[in-house]
């Protein structure tokens, strides 16, 4: 049973036509619950038919765990050591995106140039970035990959967005912003 507070941006979310919504939390509060109920509540209403998670590697299990215990999506963890056995039967030219309806992507994995492109392409309707604040603009070249496979995603204005943080401002504005 979600707590009432974590409802609040969910009602949120669904005042929305196509939902990007930050989700700015202290540690331990629900992000995850908050970000699953609008992604549960999408896909229920039939505003979308599949959900990515991109998440650091070490959460990508507790996703998982998470959406299958919690609110009954089965999603495929994608990263390194999961990708071969993913597309073995695959034909040539499909993508694991398309394959699977509900994917938990290590952003790390997902982020370089080859991979983004496919992802990009054929990504679901609705995701969840997790620790959204490593998104930002920046410097430093992983940030920046990160954050420029968050801005492609973006560019899609059907597409449901649902940002992820305990930690919304670093004390950069410009990259906050």
């Amino acid at each position: 049973e979600p707590r009432a507070y974590q409802l609040v941006p969910l009602m949120m979310a669904l005042r929305q036509e196509t939902v990007r919504i930050l989700i700015a939390d202290d540690v331990g509060i629900g992000k995850t619950i908050e970000a699953s109920l609008i992604a549960k509540e999408l896909i229920a209403q039939g505003s979308a038919e599949r959900l990515a998670v991109l998440c650091p590697p070490h959460l990508a299990e507790q996703w998982q765990s998470e959406l299958r215990e919690k609110f009954h999506i089965d999603a495929e963890l994608v990263m390194p050591g999961t990708v071969s056995r993913l597309e073995r039967g695959l034909p040539m030219n499909r993508s694991i995106f398309e394959a699977y309806p509900n994917v938990i992507v290590s952003i790390d994995y997902i982020k370089g140039d080859k991979r983004k492109a496919d992802f990009v392409r054929a990504c679901p309707e609705v995701v969840i970035v997790d620790e959204a604040h490593g998104c930002t603009l920046s410097t430093d070249r992983g940030r920046q990959q990160r954050y420029e496979l968050v801005r492609a995603l973006s560019k899609d204005a059907d597409r449901h967005l649902i940002l992820v943080t305990a930690t919304p401002h670093s004390g950069k504005s410009d990259a906050f912003r």
